[in-house]
């Protein structure tokens, strides 16, 4: 298979909604917890055994976008504000290049 290379674009986390809403493992707000990162969690709704993501914590109202994606100034490209603590869903996306391309996502290039 091709290898992927996220070319920072953006693009699952701002607008392909089975990206940035999901339901994250436990093992991801475990770690949050043992991180100290109370930043995250704060976007975490956990009810009934699951834990979705972002989820507003005055509503529970999930978001429509990714909330730690920041664009880079004077570049087209973007970060991950907890790149080094995304949940497994934002490392494994996108599945497979198939479904990075029926998505959009511009880390396999096609020619």
């Amino acid at each position: 298979m091709e290898k992927f290379k996220c070319v920072q674009c953006g693009h699952c986390c701002l607008d392909l909604s089975d990206a940035y809403q999901a339901n994250v493992p436990d093992f991801d707000v475990i770690r949050w917890e043992y991180e100290n990162r109370y930043d995250i969690l704060e976007w975490v709704d956990s009810f009934a055994g699951l834990n979705d993501i972002w989820a507003n914590p005055k509503t529970s109202e999930p978001v429509n976008r990714c909330l730690w994606l920041r664009k880079l100034p004077k570049k087209e490209k973007c970060i991950c504000k907890i790149n080094e603590t995304k949940p497994k869903h934002c490392l494994n996306f996108p599945k497979s290049k198939r479904h990075a391309l029926e998505n959009g996502c511009k880390g396999f290039h096609t020619k």
